[in-house]
């Protein structure tokens, strides 16, 4: 443990100062670590060293009961709970671990005023995602970040167009992912930087391909000290060209009989009627099939819109991951066409719950 926390050290005064020299390069900085009383606490202790003030970091005993509940930078009550903290404390940063600390997700204010910060807002999935090419696009430029399926369009046209990257979107799993960055800068065909889900686990060359929260924390810490020493604005403002759909969810469907098999015979037979459905009646429905997607079934509903049909690899599950413009939107474009479809397979009617999707 000495030796790891040497190297986040050692990596974030790199970050900040280009070296390996210098002991308190955070000085001024004020965040927040909350660690949900899981494994990553001490990453509070590092900045601490390297002067940030910490003092108003939560839940950093470590407690296998998890008392406050299982830390998830994406639980709406995790991300209150440190928004309030970064609040009253007015800090440059939250952090958000999770149980192992090899996901994280951050808490930054959107306005920054001569050290008076307001209007704090999460940075994860998507948002996470663009902020941390920000970097490669600079240290690597024409790089190329490997993401996982469920990502948007706008997060492709962000990499792509602004930051001038390649993005391959390849198949949930963060093993999936990271196998297919490797593979990227093995076989010659292109300078993979990093492998990232939506949910929060990141691996990065730089890093020997560790799917390592604390160190997802150190890039997005050494950006922040960079920043605000050279008189930036809000980190935010450097993913302002990044196309976010007021509407993001994910619905969940149980599989009745709770069967695997059910499952992929179920999901199978939904799947190929609804890129039936795109195929023939697309056109009037504002329906574009996404070719080449690699997982499930992925339909683009217009205006950076889609939805995304796909099974659990673990569970009786099958979920359905939807973005859009609003409600209304995604109710008549994605929810009404898709139970439309449910309602005419009875054995997929007979073997699915479908009352998330009809709530």
């Amino acid at each position: 443990m000495p030796d790891y926390k040497d190297s986040l050290r050692n990596a974030i005064i790199r970050e900040v100062k280009g070296d390996a020299t210098g002991d308190r390069p955070l000085e001024g900085l004020r965040i927040v670590v909350n660690a949900g009383n899981g494994a990553g606490y001490f990453f509070g202790d590092i900045l601490n060293d390297l002067g940030a003030d910490v003092s108003h970091s939560i839940l950093l005993q470590p407690d296998g009961t998890f008392p406050s509940g299982v830390p998830n930078p994406e639980d709406r009550k995790m991300i209150k709970e440190t928004t309030m903290k970064c609040e009253e404390c007015n800090a440059d940063l939250g952090i958000l671990f999770d149980t192992d600390a090899d996901r994280s997700g951050f808490i930054l204010p959107r306005t920054v005023d001569g050290g008076n910060n307001a209007d704090y807002e999460p940075l994860n999935r998507n948002r996470l995602i663009a902020l941390l090419s920000t970097i490669f696009a600079k240290s690597s430029p024409g790089s190329t970040i490997v993401t996982d399926s469920v990502t948007s369009e706008g997060l492709s046209k962000f990499l792509v167009n602004d930051l001038d990257l390649i993005h391959v979107r390849f198949l949930k799993g963060y093993a999936n992912v990271i196998g297919k960055a490797r593979e990227i800068l093995e076989n010659g065909t292109g300078q993979a930087e990093m492998a990232i889900e939506t949910s929060g686990h990141c691996a990065m060359r730089e890093n020997g391909w560790m799917d390592d929260g604390t160190y997802t924390a150190v890039k997005v810490v050494g950006l922040l000290a960079r920043t605000v020493k050279e008189g930036g604005n809000s980190l935010l403002d450097s993913i302002s060209g990044l196309e976010e759909m007021p509407v993001e969810d994910e619905i969940r469907m149980e599989v009745v009989d709770g069967s695997l098999d059910s499952t992929g015979l179920i999901f199978d037979q939904l799947a190929e009627a609804i890129a039936r459905r795109a195929n023939e009646k697309g056109g009037e429905e504002g329906w574009e099939l996404d070719e080449e997607n690699l997982e499930g079934v992925r339909v683009r509903t217009g205006g950076g819109a889609f939805f995304m049909l796909r099974k659990s690899l673990h569970d009786p599950l099958i979920s359905l991951q939807v973005e859009g413009k609003s409600h209304d939107e995604v109710k008549s474009n994605v929810i009404l066409p898709v139970l439309a479809i449910i309602e005419k397979h009875p054995s997929i009617l007979d073997g699915l719950d479908v009352e998330p999707l009809r709530q």
